[in-house]
């Protein structure tokens, strides 16, 4: 079964953003912690506080992760439903 044109759209802008070593690292951690913030985050990735804000603003525009409370030191967390959806837009393949 192919996907419709914007579930292809999707999926290629959640493959893109996965398609960096750090953020794949990112997603990992996230799943580890259940969520965790930018500055927690550059503890554990070794790079610029900057450049993992950065890696999250892709992450997030793709969907595949969300601003889990307000605020500026808020917190990150995975989009289950979005890795659900990929991981079976992948299968349908």
């Amino acid at each position: 079964m192919a996907l419709a044109t914007i579930e292809t759209d999707r999926l290629a802008t959640m493959l893109k953003a996965l398609g960096h070593p750090a953020r794949i690292e990112i997603v990992r951690l996230m799943a580890e912690a259940g969520d965790a913030n930018c500055v927690e985050l550059t503890h554990h990735v070794s790079l610029a506080q900057s450049t993992v804000s950065e890696h999250l603003r892709v992450l997030k525009e793709a969907g595949l992760i969300q601003q889990c409370a307000p605020g500026a030191r808020s917190g990150y967390c995975l989009s289950r439903e979005a890795l659900i959806w990929l991981k079976q837009s992948i299968v349908a393949l």
